[in-house]
């Protein structure tokens, strides 16, 4: 079991180098065994394995490559490895960011020397099995629920849960075993693989309720509980990934959880299987998930903390209204999981609760900036959402007041670690431009003229600010430092910028049969980052600077063209040959989306996957309905009995009849507390007995009487041929209105 969870962390290739966790997590196991079975008292035990995991770790550290590589004795390697971690702790004190990959190996070599040293300790030592399986069940889940890459977790989970039922199914019978040979109680050998097969067939059961969702947590209280534990949770979650920026996140799932914080980190391997279908009329689209305000040169934080629950189709949220922006209707159906609703651009309502994050933009209305659900929607769901579409020509863009309302002072900082030169870069792209729109658009194609697109692009260094590392250290990109720079430049010229996450269209299918309305297959190597530009009088306005995207074409107006004027004044550092003007760019306008009336809300299609059908289709259908959980009912019914048929008769098959019938009418009396506080003879248990199960009464004390004559009575007049089929007949009686009595005392808690 402990290795299925080391299986599953060394598969995920979070970084190079993991097995090494293999090792501590042996060595613990070893190291909490011969403990156990030791002399020691516990405190001793505990104090030797900590003395014991600290030099594994100082092994495993000293020989790491990123300290050998730089120290030739051990000396030398011992502190160049305190160094590292003595700097790492200052920067997680100060919510710094850290690269350090020796770190990461040793949290999680220590993490496995204890799972490996507390598993045995408590099997071996004190048999308390929930003590092994929890620990080491939350590390490999938590490992699993984040790991979105190709390589297959289904093994380690099926080798964990299998190891884990058998022993906790095993540990019990042992505990069982342990009580009965103490009472002299005789039982089969055979148990052992009857308790295994119970336990496969219990997490069965525990599997299909598990299935799906449960409807408590979708209420308003289960929300405002979900709500209070996330907000702790994101933010621990936001530290962890500064301070292992130099991770492989690209297999976690961070596309499907949108996290009050997102860190620029290394390379990303995005897959192509299918994440969702959406019909919408046909436009380019973003498919937005959040946006974040506040760049502190690695890491992208949403600091609007401003909430309030939002209805399905929520029209009392007061949202600001702006120029030649037009409602979309779009109908979504996931293939995979999101804790946050997509939408077309900007968000404005949907057909399912969520916590509606805004911005106050004025003392009568809000910007919605995000609709976060606090329990995500798993794969199968639909909905429908409606978002404001911007579209407004370059004409009108390029004539917005320059002047912004003071709520956008946010979207103007730029941290400290920002270079000089980026900033000269910026104004140097855009000495040319006269307006915002022509800026922003300038450096738009000036970062997918000249930066090159990169999936694989390794983390920045330490000390290196992200957009002075992909402008002038590498000047490769993909999409998270594309926006990353365009936004900083931006804010550096006095434009309030943001970056926006979520997914790109995808491909964009026409469907005879759907009139004004298109098919977007999305993927996951569609999730995206863009940047999103504030125009007074228009609202945000989405730009494309990633060079592996297709670029926005915007409808501009011929009359409306003008030569860009010369520079007045040469710029500070050389820069490429000017683009041609926008005007001789002119494209074909793109099909603007239709309006929609968005306060009525509308049942979406039912699209499907065109891949699926058939037998699967009818499971799908079948998984999304209640029906399935209707027909679990009389399953497990059946199960219960059976189940409690074999707890009545456990250990008890070789007695004879009178001895069985009076062991099970005692078994029934501790299970209905009769004889805890004081030991019974047999007529004071049935009288006992009687007074929790009074139809009971005849029948227990006939069997009673019979086990009594039988034990007690002269050998002569011990036993007659009609006994045994007495006892059984009484126990036919008896057993039901026990089985009644012991349901209502369970019912009722005593």
């Amino acid at each position: 079991m402990l290795f299925a969870a080391v299986g599953s962390i060394v598969a995920a290739e979070w970084m190079p180098g993991l097995g090494v966790v293999a090792w501590a997590a042996a060595l613990g196991l070893l190291a909490g065994t011969a403990l156990a079975y030791s002399s020691f008292p516990g405190w001793t035990a505990h104090l030797t394995s900590m003395i014991y995991g600290l030099f594994t770790l100082g092994v495993i550290g000293a020989t790491h490559p990123s300290i050998a590589g730089e120290a030739d004795n051990w000396r030398a390697r011992t502190a160049l490895l305190f160094q590292k971690i003595f700097a790492w702790i200052g920067e997680a004190l100060n919510n710094g960011a850290s690269s350090e990959p020796v770190i990461f190996i040793l949290l999680l070599s220590g993490l496995f020397w204890v799972l490996g040293y507390t598993a045995a300790w408590y099997s071996f030592r004190h048999r308390r099995i929930w003590h092994v399986i929890l620990p080491t069940g939350v590390a490999m889940f938590s490992d699993v629920y984040y790991y979105a890459g190709q390589n297959p977790m289904a093994p380690f989970l099926l080798i964990y849960l299998l190891c884990a039922i058998t022993l906790l199914a095993l540990s019990h019978l042992a505990e069982r075993e342990a009580g009965w040979l103490q009472s002299h109680v005789r039982f089969s050998p055979a148990l052992g693989r009857w308790f295994v097969v119970g336990g496969l067939a219990i997490a069965t059961m525990a599997g299909l309720f598990g299935w799906r969702l449960s409807e408590a947590t979708t209420s308003a209280a289960g929300r405002n509980f979900l709500e209070q534990l996330n907000q702790p949770y994101n933010e621990l979650l936001a530290r962890w990934n500064r301070l292992f920026a130099n991770l492989n996140n690209n297999i976690s799932r961070e596309v499907d959880s949108y996290a009050s914080s997102v860190t620029l980190s290394g390379p990303r391997n995005l897959t192509a299987e299918p994440i969702m279908d959406v019909i919408a009329p046909p436009a380019r689209y973003y498919w937005r998930a959040a946006s974040y305000d506040h760049y502190d040169g690695l890491t992208w934080r949403n600091t609007i903390e401003t909430a309030t629950n939002a209805q399905p189709f929520d029209v009392n949220i007061p949202l600001a209204g702006y120029a030649e922006r037009t409602p979309a209707q779009a109908d979504f159906v996931l293939y995979r999981g999101t804790d946050s609703i997509y939408v077309p651009s900007q968000p404005l309502r949907a057909s399912v609760g969520a916590q509606a994050i805004f911005e106050q933009v004025s003392d009568a209305t809000v910007d919605l900036v995000q609709l976060k659900l606090p329990v995500p929607l798993l794969d199968g769901n639909r909905y429908t959402a409606i978002g404001s579409v911007s579209i407004a020509n370059v004409a009108q863009l390029r004539a917005a007041p320059p002047d912004y309302p003071a709520w956008t002072a946010r979207y103007l900082q730029v941290p400290p670690q920002v270079p000089a030169r980026v900033f000269d870069l910026a104004r140097n792209i855009t000495a040319r431009a006269p307006t915002a729109f022509d800026k922003a658009a300038a450096i738009e194609r000036w970062l997918r003229d000249n930066i090159a697109y990169d999936e694989q692009l390794p983390a920045p260094p330490p000390g290196i600010e992200a957009s002075d590392y992909v402008l002038f250290e590498v000047r490769r990109a993909y999409c998270n430092y594309y926006a990353t720079a365009m936004a900083t430049m931006l804010r550096s010229l006095g434009i309030p910028a943001r970056v926006a996450v979520g997914y790109a269209q995808g491909d964009m299918a026409l469907d005879p049969n759907i009139p004004d309305r298109a098919l977007y297959r999305v993927k996951g190597d569609d999730s995206h980052m863009w940047v999103e530009v504030f125009f007074t009088g228009y609202g945000w306005v989405e730009f494309e600077p990633t060079a592996g995207q297709p670029p926005i074409e915007r409808f501009e107006p011929q009359a409306e063209a003008t030569p860009t004027p010369a520079p007045t004044s040469p710029p500070p550092i050389p820069t490429p040959q000017p683009q041609a003007t926008e005007a001789a760019q002119a494209a074909t306008p793109t099909p603007e989306p239709q309006p929609l009336q968005p306060d009525a809300p509308a049942n979406p299609p039912p699209a499907t996957n065109p891949e699926a059908g058939g037998l699967s289709e009818v499971l799908d259908r079948l998984r999304n309905s209640g029906l399935s959980y209707l027909l679990l009912i009389p399953l497990l019914i059946a199960v219960a009995l059976g189940a409690l048929r074999y707890l009545e008769s456990a250990g008890l098959g070789r007695l004879p009849a009178v001895e069985r019938a009076y062991a099970l009418v005692t078994r029934y009396a501790g299970w209905l507390g009769v004889g805890r506080q004081r030991q019974f003879t047999p007529y004071e248990q049935a009288e006992a007995l009687a007074e929790r199960a009074p139809q009971a009464e005849s029948a227990v004390q006939q069997i009673t009487d019979l086990y009594v004559r039988k034990r007690f009575a002269p050998p002569k007049e011990a036993y007659s041929r009609d006994d045994a089929a007495a006892a059984l007949s009484a126990w036919s009686k008896a057993r039901s209105s026990l089985r009644r009595a012991l349901l209502r005392v369970r019912l009722r808690g005593k």
